[in-house]
């Protein structure tokens, strides 16, 4: 592999990056918002108990998605006699799967939306996926220090 194609698939790795953060903060986003509206729609007088259910099933997968996404992470290692493509698609099936992990942390301010219907909820679950999405950049630099770990 050359320094050229090193850094074509460095950039490509970066552009799903980023592609990844929008694609499933808007999802996440619709799927709370229509979860959130039919839960809330139960004729009550108090919606927000009305959906506690909901609420205690969300509880109950999120961290066991986060722990499943976790160990399934761990398990992607690099492996210095494999071919340079094949450990720059484990290192972006990592990124995937971390930025899958990383981006469930939005998830309660979404919730929180959904009961109180403040904008800052929206706001801050949209700042702090952007700081996550920001902070998390994959570089050059970054897959040398994951290829030698």
């Amino acid at each position: 592999m050359t320094d050229a194609d090193f850094h074509r698939a460095i950039r490509r790795i970066r552009w799903r990056h980023w592609l990844h953060y929008s694609i499933q903060a808007l999802l996440m986003g619709a799927l709370v918002l229509a979860g959130g509206n039919k839960a809330a729609a139960v004729t009550s007088a108090q919606p927000a108990l009305a959906s506690w259910p909901l609420l205690l099933l969300l509880g109950a997968l999120l961290p066991l998605a986060g722990v499943l996404l976790y160990l399934i992470s761990r398990r992607l290692t690099p492996n210095l006699r494999r071919p340079a493509e094949q450990n720059l698609r484990v290192y972006q099936s990592r990124m995937l799967l971390r930025n899958s992990l990383l981006s469930l942390l939005g998830l309660p301010l979404l919730v929180s939306y959904v009961f109180t219907r403040s904008p800052l909820e929206l706001i801050a679950c949209g700042v702090l996926l952007l700081a996550l999405c920001l902070l998390t950049v994959p570089s050059a630099k970054a897959y040398q220090r994951w290829l030698l770990s």
